[in-house]
């Protein structure tokens, strides 16, 4: 391993421990093993460092989406997963549900607005919500004509699922908002498709 990638590491685990502000380059060497100047060598300052693991953070987030979403063949079935895939991803990084959040620990004066300028992430996720509806609809398995706008529709669907993450009944409110999603959406309440069909073949094997 590189000795830049050792500082990201060990950059990544502090900040998620700590938070932004409480930690500082010389807590980071120190941890990694390493001179304050290696730092310098990859990095011109703690605010580029930090930028760089929520990059890291972000591209291991859609690699890990795209992964889960396309396990299934169920277009309705991907959609619950990509809604899933939120809370399961804030829970296994702080620093990525800080950020989402706006928790003040994880952000440094004007980092949270630069986040949300580009939010890699996200927009990826708004991209996959409109590619599944695309898949729904020509598939004739969503009933996207009844609403004005579906795509935009489930796109706040998915920001309001983060602004409820601390709630106690979050889980609660994930089951209702998939079922709901499923009422809505889904052309044929009764029937299931060959897609779902191998779906639920899949779970029995895992």
């Amino acid at each position: 391993m590189s000795k830049k990638d050792i500082l990201l590491d060990t950059g990544e685990k502090l900040f998620s421990k700590y938070g932004y502000r409480e930690i500082n380059i010389s807590d980071i060497t120190a941890e990694a093993g390493l001179g304050t100047g290696t730092f310098y060598v990859y990095f011109k300052s703690k605010e580029e460092f930090y930028n760089r693991i929520i990059d890291r953070i972000e591209r291991r987030g859609i690699a890990g989406v795209d992964k889960l979403v396309n396990s299934f063949h169920s277009p309705l079935n991907k959609l619950k997963a990509l809604y899933r895939f939120t809370t399961l991803a804030l829970k296994q990084n702080s620093i990525l549900q800080g950020l989402l959040t706006k928790d003040k620990k994880y952000i440094y004066p004007g980092s949270n607005r630069t986040f949300e300028q580009r939010d890699a992430l996200t927009r990826h996720i708004r991209e996959m919500i409109a590619s599944i509806i695309k898949e729904g609809n020509e598939k004739r398995l969503f009933r996207t004509g009844i609403f004005n706008n579906p795509q935009q529709m489930l796109f706040v669907i998915y920001t309001a699922i983060i602004s409820e993450y601390d709630s106690k009944n979050v889980e609660e409110l994930m089951d209702d908002i998939l079922l709901l999603i499923e009422r809505g959406m889904k052309r044929r309440l009764r029937l299931r498709n060959r897609d779902e069909k191998l779906d639920r073949r899949n779970k029995r094997r895992d």
